[in-house]
């Protein structure tokens, strides 16, 4: 067997591989309740190009979302994001989704936010599930 097959024969492992990460990390989503309008979701994809294949979430909040974050300010149009949120999401009388949008922006501001590994997850599954099949590391 030629280099070139062998390369291609391996791209498309990897490319398995990866689509079964995505395909859980996409799942996660929904089950952990993240994605309410589909942003994050539509932001994902899985790249293959002829050196590697990338998992990839483009929507500039999403590491964020995984991984937690520190105590930081919240912008007039993270504030309204959020008020967006309470709205769709919680079923708070009109006259409180002010109220309820500071508060949430208020323990942003000093405590940060708590991770949501969607896509952490996804990967500790399929480490599990390809350990010894391939080399993780």
């Amino acid at each position: 067997m030629n280099e070139k097959a062998i390369q291609h024969i391996a791209l498309r492992v990897i490319k398995d591989f990866a689509d079964f990460i995505f395909t859980l990390s996409q799942d996660n989503l929904s089950e952990m309740g993240i994605d309410d309008r589909g942003f994050l979701r539509n932001s994902g994809d899985v790249k293959l190009n002829l050196k590697e294949v990338l998992i990839e979430y483009s929507a500039e909040y999403a590491d964020a979302i995984n991984s937690g974050t520190k105590p930081h300010p919240v912008s007039d149009e993270g504030l309204d994001q959020i008020r967006g949120w309470v709205e769709r999401k919680l079923s708070v009388p009109r006259n409180e989704v002010d109220k309820v949008a500071n508060a949430i922006a208020w323990k942003i501001r000093k405590l940060g936010q708590e991770p949501k590994p969607y896509f952490d997850n996804a990967l500790a599954t399929a480490e599990v599930k390809y350990h010894g099949k391939l080399d993780l590391r």
